[in-house]
């Protein structure tokens, strides 16, 4: 039972995490008409707005959780 639980916790804190970036990404995108902007997120420092900021930080802290949360589940029950 557990095992299923922290399966389907890590599926869900990867996709929440992935609408959440993709969300921070699209408010960025629709404030600035930069979609090119978007690209340099990843790697450079651009002006970002609280809000796509706030969803930006918490997609990538899902993100993050869901992995530790694959390497738990990897190591408690190899499969």
């Amino acid at each position: 039972m557990l095992q299923v639980s922290m399966t389907v916790a890590e599926y869900l804190f990867i996709l929440a995490g992935l609408v959440m970036v993709g969300n921070g990404i699209i408010l960025y995108g629709r404030r600035t008409s930069d979609w090119t902007g978007v690209l340099k997120m990843f790697y450079n420092r651009i002006g970002m707005s609280a809000a796509e900021f706030k969803w930006y930080r918490l997609g990538v802290a899902a993100l993050v959780l869901g992995v530790i949360i694959r390497i738990v589940n990897l190591t408690f029950w190899p499969s």
